[in-house]
C-alpha cells in the first residue's frame, strides 16, 4: 500500500489552490500597477507574512466546502463495517452538487439493504426447505436402525420409499437453487439455442400430463396443425410448460378442467394454460413469482404430486425472460387461473395459424377467448 502524506487529502490540495489563486492577482497588481518601474525584491518580504494567514483561512474555508463530502466518507466507511442502516442527512443549505450525490448513496443504500434483507430471507427459506426432507431422511434411518432386524417388510418399504422420496425432493431444490444462483450471477439459464417445432413441446408436456393427471380432471390440448418454427431451448420451455400445467392440475378440483392453448399472434408465440380451479388471491398474485412464495397449503388441491418448493414460477419466469418473452397472470378466486406466456419468433409470421377446432369446441366458454 502506497505511503499517504497530509498533502495527499483533497482539503490540503484545495487549500493550496486556493491560495496560490489568492496571491497571484495581488502580485500582479504589485509588479504591474504599483511598483511596476521600481521594483524593489526587499519590499516583497512584508508580503510573505500573508502566506501563512491565507493558508489558514483557506484551510478553514476548504473544511467547511468538503463537510459534505466528509459526511459521505464516514457513511461508506460505516457500510465497510456492515452499518448499511444509516443515512446521509440532506441539508437544503448544501450545494446542489453535493445534495444530489448524498440523494444517490442513500439509494444506492437503500438497494443494497433490499437486496441484503431479499438475501437474508432466502437463505432462511432455503434452509428450511433443505431441512424438512432431511429431518424425514433422518427419522426414518433412525427407525430403521433402531428396529434392526425386528423391522417388518411394511415399515421398511414405506420407510424406503419416503427415504426416496424425500432424497428426490432435495436433488430437485439443489438443482432448482443451483439454477437460480447461476441467473443471479449473470450466467445464461438456458443452454444452446436450435431451431425447433414448438408444437413437439406440448406434445410432449400433453403425452407427460396424460399420465399423471387424475382421472377426475379434464385435460385439454388445442395445438395448431400447422408448424411453429422458433429458435430456443427446448428442454427448458418443456421445463417451463409442464411445470406450469402441473400447477395448474394441482389447483383444480375433481370435475374441474385444465386447457392448454398454443397459438401464434404475428411475431410471437402465445401459449395460455387455463384452469377452473381455486384461483389466486389478489394479494398473493402480486408475489407468486417470489422465490419460495407459496399459497396456502390447504389451497392445494392434490398430493399426487407432492409438495412444491416454491422455486418453479421464479425459475419458469427466469427461463422465459432469458427467451426475450414474458409471463402474465390473470385470475380470480374459486373462478380459475390463466398463464399466458409469449415468446418471440424468429421472424414475422404472419396470423395464418388459426385455432383449428372442433364444433364441440366452440361450444366451451373457456376456449372462445384462448
Amino acid at each position: 500500500m502506497n505511503k499517504k502524506y497530509p498533502w495527499d487529502s483533497i482539503r490540503a490540495r484545495t487549500t493550496l489552490a486556493m491560495s496560490i489563486t489568492s496571491l497571484i492577482p495581488i502580485i500582479l497588481c504589485y509588479i504591474f500597477f504599483f511598483e511596476r518601474n521600481s521594483l524593489n525584491i526587499y519590499e516583497c518580504i512584508w508580503y510573505l507574512p500573508l502566506i501563512p494567514i491565507l493558508i489558514v483561512f483557506n484551510w478553514y474555508f476548504a473544511g467547511v466546502i468538503l463537510m459534505p463530502v466528509n459526511q459521505l466518507l464516514d457513511s461508506i466507511t460505516n457500510l465497510a463495517n456492515l452499518d448499511i442502516h444509516n443515512r446521509v442527512e440532506l441539508n437544503p443549505a448544501e450545494p446542489t452538487e453535493t445534495q444530489e450525490l448524498a440523494n444517490s448513496f442513500n439509494k444506492l443504500l437503500n438497494r443494497l439493504e433490499e437486496s441484503l434483507n431479499i438475501q437474508c430471507q432466502f437463505v432462511a427459506d432455503a434452509s428450511h426447505e433443505l431441512r424438512t426432507p432431511l429431518t424425514s431422511i433422518q427419522g426414518y434411518t433412525k427407525l430403521l436402525l433402531r428396529r434392526g432386524s425386528n423391522v417388518d417388510a411394511k415399515l421398511m418399504v414405506e420407510a424406503l420409499q419416503t427415504i426416496s422420496d424425500e432424497s428426490g425432493r432435495l436433488i430437485r431444490l439443489v438443482s432448482d437453487l443451483l439454477q437460480l444462483a447461476r441467473a443471479d450471477a449473470g450466467q445464461s439459464v438456458i443452454n444452446q439455442k436450435t431451431e425447433f417445432d414448438l408444437r413437439r413441446v406440448f406434445h410432449t408436456v400433453e403425452d407427460t400430463v396424460s399420465v399423471l393427471a387424475p382421472e377426475q380432471i379434464e385435460i385439454k390440448f388445442v395445438i395448431p396443425d400447422e408448424p411453429i418454427k422458433i429458435v430456443a431451448d427446448e428442454d427448458r420451455l418443456k421445463q417451463v410448460f409442464l411445470n406450469l400445467t402441473q400447477n395448474a392440475i394441482k389447483a383444480t378440483q375433481s370435475g374441474g378442467k385444465v386447457t392448454v392453448a398454443l397459438r401464434v399472434d404475428n411475431s410471437e408465440a402465445i401459449a395460455r394454460i387455463i384452469d377452473t380451479g381455486i384461483g389466486i388471491a389478489p394479494a398473493d398474485q402480486q408475489r407468486i413469482f417470489d422465490r419460495f412464495y407459496r399459497v396456502e397449503r390447504s389451497r392445494t388441491r392434490s398430493k399426487g404430486y407432492g409438495g412444491g418448493t416454491g422455486l418453479g414460477l421464479a425459475i419458469a419466469l427466469t427461463i422465459i425472460k432469458a427467451h426475450g418473452g414474458d409471463i402474465e397472470l390473470s385470475s380470480e378466486l374459486n373462478k380459475g387461473s390463466t398463464f399466458t406466456i409469449k415468446l418471440p419468433l424468429p421472424v414475422k409470421v404472419e396470423n395464418t395459424l388459426t385455432k383449428k377446432i372442433t364444433l364441440d369446441s366452440v361450444k366451451d366458454p373457456v376456449l372462445k377467448n384462448l
